[in-house]
């Protein structure tokens, strides 16, 4: 259901959380939005599922191990961790928040607000970031996409995936190699294409401890 500004509804998600888990879920965010990545993007990138970087935003798992502050290091090639742990709440103790999302056809926001015990609200951070859905052109969306399949295609030529290789390691590749406006999804999209084929060149997506997940050259 939309409203008269072409909005949802908001959303609002409820969770009890500390300081540092307010300062770090709002350096994922600002970084991740600064990127231009949508959280299923960030989540390629890191070699996890799609939905881990939502689940974190929409409060449903809390925290961030050091493990993923140092994948998502890297991912948003971020020169060192402490550019992760701003510290934008005091205390030690937790308490209870609620983060309103609302989307729009040109923009999303995001309002992280600390409830207080006498019912006060107390807002502690607002961020906005482009709706990449929303502007979005389908047949702009699946040229570039071809274009990630060429660029794949000719990788294979090389030894890039006669070790496996992750995801963010596959998108720097690929990003130096065109001067398209080539974004995770459209990698995402082109790895999929080539782990679905039943002909060669084809790869595989395998699980690892210590990267999530990787893509390796299928030989037979």
């Amino acid at each position: 259901m939309k409203n008269k500004h072409n909005s949802s509804l908001p959303l609002i998600y409820k969770a009890m959380l500390s300081p540092v888990n307010v300062g770090m879920l709002y350096s994922f965010m600002i970084k991740r939005i600064a990127k231009g990545y949508s959280t299923s993007e960030v989540s390629f990138l890191m070699g996890y599922t799609n939905d881990y970087m939502k689940q974190k935003e929409e409060l449903n798992s809390i925290g961030f191990t050091y493990e993923d502050m140092h994948c998502f290091q890297h991912t948003v090639e971020e020169p060192s961790l402490r550019g992760l742990i701003p510290s934008i709440e005091n205390g030690s103790s937790k308490c209870e928040y609620q983060l309103i999302k609302i989307s729009g056809l040109a923009k999303i926001e995001f309002m992280m607000i600390r409830l207080e015990k006498d019912g006060q609200e107390t807002s502690i951070f607002h961020l906005i970031e482009n709706n990449t859905k929303g502007n979005a052109h389908k047949v702009t969306e699946l040229s570039i996409e071809a274009q990630a399949i060429a660029i794949l295609h000719v990788l294979f030529e090389g030894k890039l995936f006669y070790i496996p290789q992750s995801p963010l390691q596959i998108y720097q590749k690929c990003r130096s190699r065109t001067s398209a406006s080539l974004s995770p999804r459209h990698l995402q999209a082109a790895l999929l294409n080539l782990t679905k084929k039943n002909d060669f060149p084809k790869l595989k997506r395998i699980k690892s401890k210590d990267n999530g997940c990787m893509y390796e050259k299928v030989f037979e």
